[in-house]
């Protein structure tokens, strides 16, 4: 199971469910990635303490982690990658909530 995140509208309302998938997660934070120099991604790390909350303004800058981390990780992750980025770009999603196991 992968990490859920919760996307909000600009009224905190709850309107929709995603996951990053357990594979995802490995390959973003394998050895030979460089996630370390992202601060956002940092953040979701460990799969079983991540509780973290990102407006707006960091939504942004977690979105553009991802974009970034992708020249790093093997081309089998990047549908789900990709599909993750397109879903968070969403101009109405004005919060998350990831949460782990």
């Amino acid at each position: 199971m992968g990490l859920d995140i919760v996307l909000f509208d600009e009224e905190k309302v709850g309107i929709g469910l995603i996951e990053i998938p357990n594979s995802l997660h490995d390959a973003i934070f394998a050895d030979i990635s460089n996630w370390s120099s992202c601060m956002y991604l940092r953040k979701v790390k460990d799969y079983y303490k991540t509780n973290v909350r990102f407006n707006e303004y960091e939504l942004s800058c977690f979105v553009e982690d991802l974009k970034q981390i992708r020249i790093f990780i093997d081309s089998v992750n990047h549908p789900s990658l990709e599909i993750l980025i397109q879903a968070l770009s969403d101009g109405s999603i004005k919060a998350i909530h990831i949460a782990g196991d």
